[in-house]
């Protein structure tokens, strides 16, 4: 589609790439079959180990989506350290660099959405309000936050050069992008007859074809694609992390989806797509089987040494807490400061946590264990 972009006073005449709605079915080659049954394969297998072990699937939730905050943010070029994530939620008074504030953002922005979405489905509306969310606070947040883009943007092709040599060019705001926002929209919620998994890759691929933000477009899209796991009942809890997936494979990730828009090419995208959440569902098993064996051994160690009451309930939610502090565990556990001071005196003796900076104030104490099991 032909457009005209101007930078100051000069007008720029291009070409942007407007995908046509998504198809009602597709064929898909033998591999493409085979990579998706073997995704829905190790979602159950993964899914069953965490309704069977966990009660309170809240206790993986949250070290989950907050590996998957830190990884999403990094394939866009925004880096911030899981350990700075973690202490700086745990004291809200420490400064915070605007790459951790982007990522506790993302982190508010899908606790959001897995509430929000009883009330509303996956939508173009829904989508705003988790772009609002990710950029509320941050550089990057401007009149178009939470709004559909009402802008020309492009990805370039290198850092500084021009949209004549962009690597992608979107659609252009207006009836292009409102158009193509509306066909996605109504297809995720359609009858198709393809297999949800298809349909999630498909929805992805052509949420960021659409590129409807000015900023942040893969972010919020593989969000919802995670989501879209829960809404098709693949998983029961947003418990899984694809994005580092994807950030490890960031250039074939990015060179598929082109051969969609380029060549139609939907069965290596499929491919893909399917093996890096096979591969995300298995590996998050093997997390969560070690995160069991861990805190029942732990548990073990404070019932030989006949330590009760407090000590044990912060090791029994070290796996959504693996970095506490003495007032952390008071507020959380409703005890005194120094109830909290000597549960955790206990706990460093036995060797569950440690202090790693040898600070004598503030201190912040990390199940090292757990933390590299679930966050690493």
């Amino acid at each position: 589609m032909p457009i005209t972009v101007t930078n100051g006073a000069t007008s720029v005449s291009h070409f942007a790439f407007v995908p046509d709605p998504l198809p009602v079915t597709f064929r898909l080659s033998v591999d493409a079959w085979l990579a998706v049954a073997e995704a829905g394969r190790r979602l159950a297998a993964f899914n069953a180990v965490v309704n069977e072990r966990f009660p309170n699937p809240q206790l993986l939730m949250r070290p989950t989506i907050r590996r998957e905050a830190v990884s999403t943010s990094a394939i866009e070029g925004t880096f911030a350290a899981i350990d700075e994530v973690m202490q700086s939620e745990l004291d809200a008074s420490l400064p915070r660099t605007t790459a951790v504030q982007e990522v506790i953002n993302f982190v508010r922005a899908t606790e959001h959405a897995y509430k929000r979405r009883h009330a509303l489905p996956i939508s173009s509306r829904f989508a705003c309000e988790l772009h609002r969310i990710l950029f509320a606070g941050t550089a990057g947040e401007d009149w178009q936050t939470g709004l559909i883009r009402k802008t020309q943007v492009f990805i370039a092709s290198a850092r500084g050069s021009g949209i004549r040599s962009a690597a992608y060019v979107p659609p252009p705001p207006g009836d292009a992008l409102s158009s193509g926002l509306s066909h996605w929209e109504k297809w995720i919620h359609s009858d198709v007859k393809v297999h949800p998994l298809v349909k999630i890759a498909a929805a992805h691929y052509q949420f960021e074809a659409i590129h409807p933000f000015t900023d942040g477009n893969g972010r919020i899209g593989r969000l919802i694609a995670v989501l879209q796991l829960v809404d098709y009942e693949l998983l029961s809890h947003p418990m899984i992390n694809l994005s580092p997936y994807f950030e490890a494979r960031s250039d074939q990730y990015r060179t598929l989806m082109s051969n969609i828009s380029k060549r139609g090419n939907w069965n290596e995208w499929f491919i893909f797509f399917c093996n890096g959440l096979a591969h995300q569902a298995l590996e998050a098993e093997s997390r969560v089987r070690a995160a069991i064996i861990w805190r029942d051994a732990m548990l073990e160690r404070l019932r030989k040494h006949r330590v009760k009451g407090v000590a044990i309930d912060v090791v029994e939610r070290l796996i959504e807490y693996p970095t506490v502090s003495v007032q952390t565990i008071a507020k959380r556990h409703k005890v005194s400061v120094q109830a909290a001071n000597q549960a955790v005196s206990r706990l460093v003796t036995l060797g569950v946590v440690r202090e790693p900076s040898g600070k004598k104030y503030n201190r912040v104490f990390v199940a090292e264990a757990i933390f590299k099991i679930l966050l690493t």
